[in-house]
């Protein structure tokens, strides 16, 4: 077997040994590698093999770590991590105990920071830029961010402060492929075709086209207008409108050139006035024809690691539900942001592209521009994923809360993710949304109880967030017709006279599995689905203490502010002192990759860590204490 290219990389300087050839080889290998394990682990795909050869030129160009290269979303540093000495652990990325799919500065000194939120890469590199330059340290910093990333307001923060400082030794690189996760929106994108298709100019290209057909000299003149056309298109307008906005524009350039991209790139290098922006054009799968056909679906292949009930996913029944919704009311509208395939709005906006709204990655102005339908009669529904969710709590604070408007919020990917890790886990909204005023925060434990929230959310005339986990539901029946639930009512799942476990949404299961095992202690375990963090159901809390003076809390969200801290405030109130609890949730510390199934067991979010958190905390003997008796206990809470 021949040796390869790539295994003789092993700093990034290696890289600059090779011929153009060699390194077409290396671009090659690199692109095989990245295909073969991520089709088997699942990961980001696509977006890697877009930018194999750009990722390979910016090493050979700049001097890294030396010099900063600032990745605005961190997910596409796979070719960066087969060349900055990860090659042979490539292999288990994204599983437990493995490199992780992001940019991680405690693995390598070449990942400048772990982002995995797009937006940010330019305000961490003018920081970075700025700090090299009052060192006097003489580095480069270069930030590579997708054209994607362009959507999101504080892109644009950044570029109007890059602007006015003008940092020496920055550069900016535009990685445009046309995409970030959906299809690009907004006026980057409709600027160019709102030129190109103005009747004016489309008239003048007709006419000399039609031209070129009755003169002797008509080829020549077609050939004028084909490139006059070409040249606006793909030219003349970036240019004019960065170099308007203050930046020096280079470009556009094929990605997957390496001779263009490092010659631009040397040109960047030169002494200016102004910031370059070197505009790189990629292409989103490229070498993976299944990938450059669909993108979107080669984003991010779902990882096979987990196992499939075979059930709907919560995004396809909230999708289901909201359609439902739609054709019966026209006020019903839908909104996410740069995610319509990832919360189920894609299939909606087929049958209703009108009311569907992609706002591109700006969660800000998602919620806010909720808040205004709202206010206006509409019934705005925002899904976006927990943790993107966070960047808008200001606008879910002021425009929704404090308006107490209906808008319901779908926090999807809520609690354990998985792979993805710490970035992503949707760890904190039932802290950063029970604070809230006005707002009803609730979770289902299946897809059934689910459809019918969102039916009560439609129903309930001020802010609402339902939060929906990650994956398959649980398979559970769907009832025809949906129904409005009482609002802060929970309800026992399974009677029990020694301990009762409260288990939030999709702990549920675990719990029924636990109380089960904890028979064979022969211990009552009672387990209760309260459904709604806000309003807190009081009287079930109370009655259910009184009753087994043992609670157990179970929570996919950090235990600080979260379902578990509301229980104890409760009991505190009514002064309820020899009631021991327990809280089992995720703990003050952002949880690592790996797959879901391994972060609950390790978190005791399974049957089996139930079990053993209930026999610590309440029966360390070893053998129950008296069913009704007045058990001190200890409060476990920490």
């Amino acid at each position: 077997m021949a040796t390869r290219l790539l295994d003789r990389i092993d700093t990034p300087s290696d890289l600059n040994q090779l011929t153009y050839e060699e390194l077409k080889q290396v671009a090659q290998e690199a692109r095989d590698t990245i295909i073969s394990v991520i089709t088997e682990r699942g990961g980001h795909l696509a977006s890697n093999l877009g930018v194999v050869e750009l990722t390979l030129a910016l090493h050979r160009i700049f001097d890294s770590p030396k010099d900063s290269i600032v990745w605005d979303t961190t997910n596409q540093l796979y070719t960066h991590k087969l060349v900055t000495g990860r090659r042979d652990e490539f292999q288990d990325i994204r599983l437990q105990g493995g490199i992780s799919g992001f940019g991680e500065p405690s693995e390598s000194p070449h990942d400048t920071l772990c982002a995995g939120h797009a937006g940010t890469g330019l305000s961490i590199a003018l920081g970075v830029a700025q700090a090299a330059s009052a060192r006097k340290s003489g580095s480069w910093t270069i930030a590579v961010v997708g054209d994607g990333a362009m959507t999101s307001g504080s892109s644009f923060e950044a570029l109007n402060n890059i602007v006015h400082l003008n940092p020496e030794r920055m550069i900016i690189v535009l990685n445009d492929n046309g995409m970030s996760i959906s299809e690009n929106i907004g006026f980057l994108t409709n600027w160019r075709k709102r030129l190109i298709t103005h009747p004016q100019y489309q008239a003048m290209i007709r006419r000399m086209t039609e031209l070129s057909k009755k003169v002797p000299t008509g080829e020549i003149i077609y050939q004028l207008v084909k490139s006059l056309n070409d040249g606006v298109e793909s030219f003349i307008l970036p240019t004019m409108f960065w170099n308007e906005m203050g930046l020096r524009y280079l470009g556009p350039v094929d990605g997957h050139d390496f001779r263009q991209i490092e010659d631009t790139l040397r040109q960047a290098m030169q002494s200016t006035d102004a910031v370059p922006v070197v505009h790189v054009v990629t292409h989103k799968g490229h070498g993976f024809e299944p990938a450059e056909d669909d993108p979107v679906k080669f984003h991010q292949p779902s990882s096979p690691l987990g196992a499939s009930t075979g059930a709907p996913t919560y995004s396809k029944v909230f999708a289901q539900t909201i359609n439902q919704l739609m054709r019966d009311d026209e006020s019903v509208v839908g909104i996410s942001a740069a995610m319509l395939e990832g919360t189920g709005l894609a299939e909606v906006k087929e049958d209703f592209p009108d009311r569907v709204f992609d706002v591109g990655i700006a969660e800000q102005h998602a919620v806010s521009m909720a808040a205004g339908m709202a206010s206006t009669g509409l019934n705005p529904f925002v899904s976006i994923y927990s943790t993107f969710l966070q960047r808008a709590f200001d606008q879910v604070v002021h425009d929704v809360c404090l308006q107490n408007l209906p808008v319901t919020l779908i926090a999807d990917r809520a609690g354990i993710v998985g792979e993805d890790g710490k970035t992503h886990h949707g760890a904190f909204d039932i802290s950063y949304l029970r604070c809230l005023p006005n707002a009803i925060v609730a979770a289902p434990t299946n897809e059934n109880e689910l459809q019918h929230l969102i039916y009560t959310a439609y129903k309930h005339q001020g802010p609402f967030a339902i939060r929906i986990a990650r994956g398959t539901a649980t398979g559970a029946p769907l009832d025809e017709e949906l129904k409005e639930l009482p609002l802060g009512k929970g309800y026992v799942l399974r009677d029990g006279a020694d301990v009762a476990i409260f288990a939030l949404g999709k702990p549920a299961g675990a719990a029924l599995e636990a109380a089960e095992k904890l028979a064979d202690f022969g211990i009552d375990c009672g387990v209760i689905n309260p459904l709604f963090v806000k309003p807190f159901d009081v009287d079930l809390l109370l009655g259910t203490a009184r009753k087994t003076r043992r609670i157990v809390t179970v929570e996919e969200n950090v235990l600080a502010g979260g379902f578990g801290s509301a229980a104890l405030e409760v009991l505190a109130e009514a002064n309820l002192e020899d009631v021991s609890v327990h809280r089992i949730g995720m703990p003050d510390s952002f949880i690592e990759h790996g797959t879901a199934d391994a972060q609950r067991h390790d978190l005791s979010l399974d049957a089996e860590g139930i079990v053993q958190q209930v026999l610590t905390a309440f029966y360390p003997s070893g053998r129950p204490l008296p069913t009704h008796g007045n058990a001190t206990g200890q409060d476990a809470a920490d």
